[in-house]
């Protein structure tokens, strides 16, 4: 639950722009308030694949995000880019969790394909469970799924924050953050299963979770919405900024232009082509490009979800909730939803919680649920 009196800034530091949301609680009131909101664009070059390239470009963005968004607070939790963290679902001989903890690193070791010393590690316990080995004897074990995040780009977009005057407290994992904003801050009480898909800018991400617990986390990239852009780019040689464009006016249900419609008169003598309109052959070929993009993305969902319900003892998921910029492309998820038995939407863009509304400048999607999921970081 959240506690009286709280206020937190999210700070969503993405490949293609930075988000910045403040949360607050009252004595009255646990359930947390959208205060402040601002986002802005990111200039190309700064942050690629999760790693920070320009470190000085990301403060001066960070600088007039603030002056901008008119926040109170300079307390900030972060995301680590998902490219530099590793989660895995592995089981380890249980221990008391004063114990466990102290001793994950050294259980942990065998299991990442990486140097343990250059990663910040933290778990989340999914069951406690008993395992009979083949001898009949009973080992209670913890089930968890480990986070591994690379420290050193951690630190660097830590010190970046640093300069912009900002005092970076929680560096959080963009999912368990997700999961967070579609609950809403609260921890859902039923036992129900529920997915999560994230369509960013570089990448995807698939999260499967009950009860505020990741179950299942699949990151994918490159598979965002930018791989669209660049094809589209592609095809009509146009620059990145003007096929970006393009994309957000394409509506995935709209039909294709036939390309070589046939004449009235080829009624009585042999066809001929009628040439299109230039701005009618440029939305075949726009639309086909986003297409091919639309499609690989279908197709990833499901047999990520696919793989979740293969899993021993996993529980059938009830209903998929699509976040980011990309999940908002018209005809997208109406796509996803015919490959699936349950219900798909697309998350409101102040996730179900008060106060944005009131705010001047309104986003046009749930661009901002990472950022709203790490302000709920200490009040959950």
């Amino acid at each position: 639950m959240a506690k009286a009196g709280f206020s937190m800034v999210g700070l969503d530091i993405g490949t293609s722009g930075i988000r910045a949301v403040e949360l607050q609680t009252s004595h009255k009131s646990p359930q947390p308030t959208i205060a402040r909101a601002a986002w802005t664009a990111l200039p190309s070059g700064v942050l690629d694949d999760g790693v920070l390239l320009d470190p000085k470009a990301l403060t001066r963005t960070l600088k007039q995000l603030w002056r901008r968004g008119h926040f109170k607070r300079r307390k900030v939790a972060f995301s680590v880019p998902s490219a530099s963290v590793l989660t895995r679902q592995i089981d380890l001989p249980w221990m008391e969790p004063s114990d466990f903890r102290s001793a994950l690193r050294y259980q942990a070791m065998d299991a990442l394909p990486m140097d343990i010393d250059s990663v910040q590690l933290d778990y989340h316990l999914l069951e406690r469970r008993v395992r009979i080995d083949s001898k009949g004897s009973t080992h209670d074990e913890n089930r968890i799924l480990i986070v591994a995040a690379e420290l050193a780009q951690t630190r660097a977009l830590a010190q970046a924050i640093r300069e912009a005057n900002l005092e970076p407290v929680i560096a959080d994992h963009a999912p368990l953050a997700l999961i967070r904003s579609v609950c809403q801050g609260q921890v859902t009480r039923d036992s129900h299963v529920r997915a999560i898909v994230d369509i960013g800018a570089q990448q995807m991400t698939v999260i499967v979770h009950a009860q505020g617990q990741p179950l299942f986390i699949r990151v994918l990239s490159p598979a965002g919405g930018s791989l669209a852009t660049e094809a589209i780019a592609v095809e009509l040689g146009l620059s990145l900024d003007e096929s970006e464009q393009l994309k957000r006016a394409t509506d995935l249900n709209a039909p294709v232009p036939v390309l070589v419609p046939v004449a009235e008169s080829s009624v009585f003598s042999a066809p001929f082509d009628i040439p299109l309109p230039a701005e009618r052959q440029q939305d075949s070929r726009v639309v086909g490009a986003v297409n091919s993009w639309a499609s690989s993305i279908v197709t990833e969902v499901r047999n990520s979800l696919d793989y979740y319900h293969s899993g021993e003892h996993a529980a059938s998921v009830v209903e998929l909730t699509c976040v980011g910029q990309g999940a908002s492309m018209p005809g997208l998820i109406e796509r996803i939803a015919t490959q699936l038995p349950y219900p798909v939407t697309q998350a409101p863009p102040w996730m179900g919680l008060s106060g944005g509304e009131r705010l001047k400048h309104q986003p046009v999607n749930s661009q901002l649920a990472l950022a709203i999921g790490l302000a709920t970081a200490r009040s959950t």
